[in-house]
C-alpha cells in the first residue's frame, strides 16, 4: 500500500488522540474552540493537553508547560491552527518557536481574522516543519460552534428529540411523557454537558418544568438555560433567561454575541419547527423507543421529514439499550 507521506498512519494516529483530547473542552471553553495538542518526541507521547476552561491556558501552551525542556525537538499534533495573536496569553505559534519544536502538524485552520493562517506562516518562518490538513473534517465538525460564531455569527444547533416508536413526542398535549430509557436519558445529559446553553420553548417549560442541568456524577458543567417565549406566556423563571423578542436568527446572534458557541435545543415541536424552518440546524438527534403511545399521542418530526423537507443527511445510529439514536446533520 502507497502511503502519501505528508499523511501518514501516525499523524493521522497522534491527530485523533490530538481530537480526543480537545473534545473534552466542549461545552467548557466557550467562546474559545475546544483544542487539542499532543507532543510527540522520539516515539513517545511526552504531553498531551486541552484547551483549559474558560478558554484559558491553550492546549499548546499546557502541552509545552508540561513536557518542559523536554519539548525541544518534539513533534506537536494541534486540532486546529495556533494562534498567531497576543490576548489575554501570547501566542501559542510564538510558544512553539520558543520552546523548539521542529514540527508542527495542524488539523484546521483557524477562520478567526485575527489568526487566519498567519499562525503556520509564523512557524514555517521560523524554520518549523508544518504539514497541514490531517483529520480536516473531523476537526472541523469538532469546531462547528466556533467557526458558525466567527463566520455566521450564531452557535452551532443542535436540535435534541425523543419520540416513541409509533412517531409521538408525548400521550397527549400538554401530558409530560418519559418515552426514553435510563442509558438514553443518561447519554442526552451528557449532550448537555457538550453544550454552551440549552433552550426549550415556553410550552415545554410550562408542561415539563425542565431543570436543564447535567445531572452525571462527575460532571461539573453549568449551561445557560434559556426559554423562547414570545408569547410572554411565562413571567418567571428563575435561573433561566427568557428570550422574547425577534425570530430564531435574531435569538442565536443574540446568543453569539454573549459567547455560547454549542446550542442544544430540546423542544418542543413548534420550537424544532421553528428552527428547521429558519434553515439554521447543524445536527438532529431524534432518540426512538420501542414503546408505542398511540393514536392520541402527539405526532413528532420524522426521520422523512428531515431528510426531505430539511435537506438533512442520515448520519449515524447508535443502540443506547432499548432505544435506537438517529443523528442527522449537515456536518459530514
Amino acid at each position: 500500500m502507497t502511503y502519501n507521506l505528508n499523511f501518514m498512519d501516525i499523524d493521522i494516529h497522534y491527530m485523533r488522540m490530538a481530537l480526543n483530547r480537545a473534545r473534552r473542552g466542549l461545552g467548557l471553553v466557550a467562546p474559545n474552540p475546544a483544542v487539542g495538542c499532543v507532543l510527540l518526541k522520539d516515539e513517545a507521547v511526552i504531553a498531551a493537553a486541552h484547551t483549559g476552561r474558560g478558554g484559558r491556558p491553550h492546549a499548546e501552551a499546557l502541552a509545552l508547560k508540561m513536557a518542559g525542556r523536554e519539548a525541544k525537538g518534539a513533534c506537536a499534533y494541534v486540532s486546529l491552527e495556533p494562534c498567531s495573536h497576543t490576548g489575554q496569553t501570547g501566542p501559542c505559534a510564538q510558544a512553539l518557536i520558543d520552546a523548539g519544536v521542529l514540527r508542527v502538524v495542524v488539523a484546521c485552520g483557524d477562520p478567526d481574522p485575527r489568526v487566519s493562517g498567519r499562525g503556520v506562516l509564523m512557524l514555517r518562518e521560523a524554520g518549523i516543519e508544518v504539514v497541514e490538513n490531517v483529520c480536516e473534517a473531523e476537526a472541523l465538525a469538532l469546531n462547528c460552534g466556533f467557526i458558525n460564531r466567527v463566520t455566521q455569527e450564531r452557535p452551532m444547533v443542535t436540535l435534541k428529540c425523543a419520540v416513541s416508536a409509533d412517531g409521538k413526542i408525548a400521550a397527549a398535549p400538554g401530558q409530560r411523557t418519559q418515552i426514553s430509557g435510563d442509558l438514553a436519558s443518561r447519554f442526552m445529559h451528557l449532550q448537555r454537558s457538550m453544550h454552551d446553553a440549552i433552550l426549550v420553548g415556553s410550552e415545554t417549560y410550562l408542561v415539563d418544568q425542565p431543570r436543564l442541568t447535567t445531572r452525571l456524577d462527575g460532571f461539573e458543567h453549568e449551561a445557560l438555560r434559556v426559554v423562547l417565549d414570545r408569547r410572554g406566556r411565562i413571567q418567571d423563571a428563575p435561573g433561566f433567561e427568557i428570550c422574547r423578542q425577534g425570530g430564531i436568527e435574531q435569538v442565536l446572534e443574540y446568543l453569539a454575541e454573549e459567547g455560547i458557541t454549542r446550542l442544544l435545543v430540546e423542544g418542543g415541536a413548534q420550537v424544532h419547527r421553528a428552527f428547521l424552518d429558519a434553515g439554521v440546524v447543524d445536527e438532529f438527534q431524534l432518540c426512538r423507543s420501542p414503546v408505542e403511545l398511540g393514536e392520541n399521542g402527539v405526532q413528532g418530526i420524522t426521520s422523512d421529514e428531515l431528510i426531505r423537507d430539511y435537506g438533512l443527511k442520515h448520519q449515524k445510529s447508535r443502540v443506547l439499550g432499548e432505544d435506537v439514536l438517529e443523528i442527522y446533520g449537515t456536518i459530514v
